[in-house]
């Protein structure tokens, strides 16, 4: 109890210094290999222990009062950093920020997110909420109405970690989604594992048959990538492509990937 105490007076500290920042994953087009998107994620610079990642800490933030707070941010600063990149000369990509189920319960979600949009001149299209099945699990029909505003507005709704529990069916019929998100549990083994490449093949099939897109995690080899893009698949996230990293390293990857002149400004 004192060291989870001890935890959570850190974390409302860490807020007040500004000690979070957002590393950021690039995601792919599968036949260009061009980069598209870029996940936010999460990380605390911790004075003491180094750059702690979530595994550290998301636990404990995520019972903490100040998790709506902490979300609330998360999107600003994740619509700031697209603004910032496309003023630097590179396109608008999307951003895929994940949801704090304290933050979709606050009821304010749907105004905050747009008016971060707007604050910082971005398309709607421009950002992604990435719901994980827990979430939905815990969430009552009415806690989505800014989910559905949200996706009314033109705003990405992606289910995370696609196919990993007994919720996912039923929560393609609750929410609003534009985009599934093939867990790596079933991209790991896809090569070796034939029950495991039929359940990708599942998802893509019944992705196209509701109209939404589909994205695989953890790809870490060109025989995963090359198998999945022969499946179908159009999107890919992972180490192949690169881990999650500063700004700055996301922005020069973009410029060489766009062909344009490295060395743009990521403030």
């Amino acid at each position: 109890m004192i060291a989870r105490r001890t935890l959570h007076d850190e974390l409302t500290r860490a807020l007040e210094a500004g000690e979070f920042v957002l590393h950021y994953q690039p995601q792919v087009a599968l036949q260009t290999g061009r980069v598209i998107g870029v996940e936010a994620l999460l990380r605390w610079q911790h004075p003491l222990r180094g750059l702690l990642l979530p595994g550290a800490f998301l636990p404990a933030l995520e019972a903490h009062p100040i998790a709506p707070t902490i979300g609330r941010w998360i999107v600003d600063e994740a619509c700031r950093q697209v603004a910032a990149w496309r003023d630097a000369g590179l396109p608008t990509i999307r951003v895929a920020v994940n949801l704090f189920g304290a933050h979709l319960q606050g009821g304010g979600l749907a105004g905050e997110v747009m008016d971060a949009i707007g604050r910082h001149g971005l398309p709607a299209d421009a950002l992604e909420i990435e719901l994980t099945e827990r979430i939905a699990l815990h969430s009552e029909d009415a806690a989505l109405d800014p989910i559905r505003l949200l996706h009314g507005e033109g705003v990405a709704i992606a289910f995370d970690d696609f196919g990993t529990g007994y919720a996912s069916l039923s929560s393609l019929k609750r929410f609003p989604l534009t985009r599934l998100k093939i867990d790596r549990s079933f991209v790991r083994d896809v090569l070796t594992d034939r029950h495991d490449a039929d359940i990708i093949r599942a998802i893509l099939g019944m992705a196209q048959s509701f109209g939404l897109d589909v994205i695989a995690e953890g790809i870490e080899t060109p025989e995963q990538e090359s198998i999945l893009r022969a499946m179908g698949c159009r999107e890919g996230q992972g180490y192949l492509y690169g881990k999650a990293m500063p700004p700055q390293a996301l922005a020069d990857l973009v410029a060489r990937d766009c062909l344009i002149m490295p060395g743009l400004s990521a403030a």
